[in-house]
C-alpha cells in the first residue's frame, strides 16, 4: 500500500510542468535553509576551509544557492524519465566525450569517471547513457526499501546500471572488463581504514583509495567528469569530461595509489573552484582526522 501511494504521488508530480515543480521544490528548500542551523553551520565551516578569504555575505549566498539547487535537482529527478534525446539535445551540451571514447574504443581499455556531488550529478549518468552509451555507477542504498526501488528504477530507466556499494569491488571489475564506463563519486569523507589522507583545498582530507586501486589492478583509466548547471538558464547543463589522469603502473604501488588519489582530489577541487555554489557543502568532508588532531565539526554530529 505504501509503495502504491508513493508511486501515485510521483506520477502526480511528473504531471506538473518542470518550471512549476522546480519553483515549489526550491521554495521548500529555502524554508529548510531558514531552519536547518546544523547544516548551515557545517557548510560555513567547509567554506572557511576551502576559501579562507571568503566573506560572510558570499558564504551565505553560496549556502542559499546550494539549498535552492537541491530543490531544482529534485524536480529534475522527478522528470528524469521524460528527458529523452530530443530534450537532452535542447538542454545539455557534452564536452570531452572523445576522451572516454578513445579510452574505451580506441585503446580498448577499461575506464572510470571520477566525479562528486556536484551540479545535478544524477543527470550526468542519464545524459551520457542516452546520448553516448549506458554506464554503471556506484550508489549507497537508501534507508527505505520502497524509495530505494523507485529511485533505482529511475536511475536505470534508459539502460544504466546501479552498483550497490556493499558489492562494488567485484561488480565494478566485472563491468570494467565489459568496457562499460563506471562512475564513482569520490568526494565524501571515509574512515581511516578505507582511505588515505591527501590534500583537498587548504586541509588534508581522508579520501577513498578505491578508485586508484581499481585503476592499477585493472589497468583502467580514470577520467574526471562533472556536470555544470548554466547559471543563466537553470534547466541547461554542460557535461565536461577530461583526459585520463596519468597513472604509472611501474611505480611503487602505495606511492602511486596516494599520488592518483591526490590527483583525483585536484580535479574535484578544480571543478568546485569554477562553480562553488554547485557543490554540496553540507557534508562533513573533513570529519575523519589523524589521531590526536582536534575535531572540526564539534557538536555537529
Amino acid at each position: 500500500m505504501k509503495e502504491r501511494i508513493a508511486r501515485l504521488f510521483l506520477r502526480i508530480l511528473e504531471a506538473v510542468p518542470l518550471p512549476a515543480l522546480a519553483a515549489v521544490c526550491e521554495t521548500m528548500m529555502l524554508l529548510v535553509c531558514a531552519v536547518d542551523r546544523k547544516h548551515r553551520r557545517i557548510a560555513r565551516i567547509n567554506l572557511g576551509i576551502a576559501f579562507p578569504e571568503m566573506g560572510d555575505a558570499e558564504a551565505d549566498r553560496i549556502i542559499r544557492a546550494c539549498y535552492r539547487q537541491m530543490g531544482t535537482s529534485a524536480a529534475e529527478f522527478v522528470h528524469l524519465p521524460k528527458m529523452d534525446a530530443a530534450y537532452i539535445r535542447e538542454h545539455f551540451r557534452i564536452e570531452g566525450a572523445e576522451h572516454t571514447r578513445e579510452t574505451l574504443e580506441g585503446r580498448n581499455q577499461p575506464a572510470m569517471v571520477m566525479t562528486g556531488h556536484f551540479g545535478n550529478w544524477e543527470l550526468l549518468s542519464h545524459v551520457y547513457g542516452v546520448m553516448i552509451a549506458p554506464v554503471a555507477f556506484i550508489v549507497r542504498p537508501l534507508k527505505s526499501d520502497i524509495f530505494d526501488r523507485i529511485v533505482t528504477e529511475r536511475r536505470e530507466c534508459i539502460g544504466n546500471m546501479v552498483i550497490r556499494k556493499a558489492d562494488s569491488a567485484k561488480e565494478v571489475m566485472k563491468i570494467l572488463r565489459k568496457r562499460i564506463l563506471v562512475g564513482i563519486l569520490i568526494d565524501q569523507n571515509v574512515d581511516r581504514p578505507k582511505g588515505i589522507l591527501v590534500d583537498f583545498f587548504t586541509r588534508k582530507a581522508y579520501t577513498t583509495f578505491g578508485i586508484a586501486r581499481l585503476a592499477l589492478a585493472m589497468n583502467a583509466a580514470i577520467h574526471p567528469g562533472f556536470i555544470f548547471r548554466d547559471p543563466a538558464r537553470k534547466f541547461h547543463h554542460v557535461l565536461r569530461f577530461g583526459p585520463p589522469i596519468a597513472i604509472d603502473p611501474g611505480a611503487p604501488r602505495e606511492e602511486e595509489v596516494a599520488r592518483v588519489t591526490r590527483r583525483c582530489n585536484e580535479e574535484l577541487e578544480k571543478a568546485i573552484r569554477k562553480a562553488p555554489d554547485q557543490w554540496m557543502w553540507f557534508h562533513r568532508r573533513w570529519k575523519t582526522r589523524p589521531v590526536g588532531e582536534p575535531e572540526i565539526y564539534r557538536g555537529l554530529q
